[in-house]
């Protein structure tokens, strides 16, 4: 990998205003927000135990579910996929300096940007990218809306495993695709691919697949195996690989994330788009920042044809400074997210007999077996009577009413999705087993 020339925090910071950090265009109460560090080191470790409250920021995942509630008893937003924690001290202290220049006009140069994602997956995934292979987005949903527009044309169909993220579908509605969705079979505590279902549905008609990795909701981190076997199928059948890898640096110990880019086929490499950020590393939805790269220089073209970045300076600056100092604010919350997924197996396990769960391989979220508690509340009449999409939108319901519980129907995440709900666990421990007593007590009721 070309050598890239790094910044030390404080001078990257002093210079975050005016050079460095430029980019171009087209290339419940709790204690008050903010009112103190939380996360701020302590004897080397950032504290993610002390919640810290987003209530009243206008955050979607505390906010908005209360509208949908007058009942008041909202409790718990456990369902958009944004974490809890306070953001890493660099980033904030990166913004705290820009600011101080009191000038928006427009961006320069994405350079430096570029080499900082550069140098982040060289040393996270050793992963060798070229940077002017590598395109900078206002996030993956208009890099995917551009891959879906520039290879599938209206009316075909994009390929993919279900159950899988619900924007997904978003993305085909917008550019008039048709979901072409082969579901996972659960298979000894893990989502496994059904062969022979995939490659049946690689028709004529279907001229892309989008592959999540690590796979939201199930939580799966796809193995080199799995990836090139798809990748092959694909080439094999004329459609080509959008690989939309978000997820990618929160995997469980033990586990391994594969950048499809990394397969050991040229041809299939060379048949992919890779769509990523560190959005769900760092928290940083709202920065509106992300990237995608190919080693294909047609698909390349092809792309730049429908996409076109509108960026933010500050979000420009925040990212850079998560690339290039947030790591020790990262290594220590990956344990922590891990323990999260630990402790929530082992109490489903133990006091709330009617969920099943298998600790995830990748990502902060969880995927519950609902189904016997759905039974048991008779979800699935009861979604007739209310005129509700499904038994587990009822079932989001009947949890929030009883538990104060919000988390996400799994039939949002398509086919294979039915009677089970996703669960963010991105939050601290304290939080996450309130929210665990309150639906356990909820269910020993029915």
């Amino acid at each position: 990998m070309g050598k890239i020339v790094g910044l030390d925090r404080r001078t990257f910071i002093k210079s975050a205003g005016l050079t460095a950090l430029a980019g171009a265009v087209g290339t419940g109460s709790a204690p008050a927000i903010g009112a103190s560090s939380k996360s701020a080191l302590k004897s080397g470790k950032f504290d993610f135990d002390t919640p810290y409250n987003r209530v009243g920021t206008n955050c979607s995942r505390w906010d908005s579910p209360p509208k949908n509630y007058p009942s008041g008893n909202f409790r718990f937003g456990m369902g958009v996929a944004t974490m809890d924690f306070e953001a890493a001290p660099c980033i904030t202290e990166a913004l705290e300096e820009r600011i101080k220049h009191h000038s928006w006009g427009y961006l320069s140069s994405t350079d430096s940007l570029r080499d900082a994602i550069v140098q982040w997956n060289g040393n996270r995934h050793n992963l060798d990218l070229d940077p002017q292979s590598i395109v900078i987005a206002a996030g993956v949903y208009p890099g995917v809306i551009a891959g879906l527009r520039a290879f599938s044309p209206s009316g075909t169909k994009v390929l993919m495993l279900t159950p899988i993220y619900d924007g997904f579908k978003t993305h085909a509605s917008h550019t008039m695709v048709i979901p072409n969705e082969s579901p996972l079979l659960y298979r000894d505590g893990r989502w496994e691919i059904d062969w022979a279902d995939l490659e049946s549905r690689m028709t004529p008609d279907t001229r892309t697949m989008i592959v999540c990795n690590p796979q939201n909701p199930t939580g799966n981190v796809w193995t080199q195996e799995e990836l090139l076997r798809i990748g092959r199928m694909c080439l094999e059948h004329d459609i080509i690989v959008l690989s939309d890898e978000i997820h990618s640096d929160i995997v469980r110990g033990g586990q391994k994330y594969i950048p499809f880019a990394s397969l050991p086929d040229k041809d299939v490499v060379n048949n992919s788009i890779t769509f990523n950020a560190i959005s769900k590393t760092f928290n940083l939805a709202g920065m509106k920042n992300a990237y995608f790269y190919t080693s294909n220089p047609v698909l390349f073209g092809r792309m730049q044809q429908y996409h076109r970045a509108d960026l933010s300076t500050l979000g420009v600056v925040a990212n850079e400074a998560a690339y290039r100092h947030g790591a020790d604010w990262f290594d220590q919350v990956l344990p922590y997210l891990d323990e999260n997924h630990r402790f929530a197996e082992a109490y489903v396990n133990e006091h709330i007999p009617l969920v099943k769960v298998k600790k995830a391989e990748g990502t902060y979220l969880t995927f519950f077996d609902f189904s016997a508690a759905m039974e048991r509340v008779g979800a699935a009449e009861m979604a007739k009577v209310h005129n509700k999409r499904s038994p587990e939108h009822y079932f989001q319901d009947w949890l929030v009413e009883n538990s104060g519980v919000y988390i996400n129907p799994g039939s949002n995440y398509g086919v294979g999705g039915e009677g089970h709900m996703r669960m963010n666990l991105a939050s601290s421990r304290v939080v996450v087993k309130e929210a665990f007593d309150s639906m356990a007590a909820a269910l020993r009721k029915v």
